[in-house]
């Protein structure tokens, strides 16, 4: 598992077009920049999970001229199983995504339990050892 910054738009290294796959693979989306880079229209642009825009729709962002937005979420707020594809419906924009990769969430959340569990059952023994 590592962490990975995902620009996107244009003048940024990933995506030129604003459209495209930022990503391929599992993990989760813990922060997201977005700026309408015209100044004169607004624009829309859409995060899925998967490889096109016809796949799982996570996030759909609507701008107004010059605005931009930044939103951060915690670790498995906005997970992801197959990639991650950015759509830029209409207008322009450009930003970044910040994403833990390699991550599976279930996973993870899965573990937790297991391991709170083991404490329970542990703890339980001690109680019951001591009298």
């Amino acid at each position: 598992m590592y962490r990975a910054l995902l620009p996107w738009g244009p003048g940024h290294a990933l995506v030129v077009s604003g459209t495209g796959i930022l990503i391929a693979g599992s993990g989760c989306v813990t922060d997201s920049q977005l700026v309408e880079t015209t100044g004169s229209a607004a624009c829309e642009v859409t995060l899925h999970d998967g490889q096109s825009a016809n796949e799982q729709l996570l996030r759909d962002y609507t701008l107004s001229e010059s605005q931009s937005t930044s939103e951060q979420w915690g670790l498995h707020w906005l997970p992801f199983t197959q990639g991650l594809y950015i759509h830029t419906v209409s207008g322009t924009a450009k930003g970044s995504i910040t994403v833990w990769v390699d991550h599976s969430c279930e996973e993870l959340e899965r573990w937790k339990t297991e391991m709170l569990e083991f404490e329970h059952a542990a703890m339980m023994a001690a109680l019951k050892a001591a009298g």
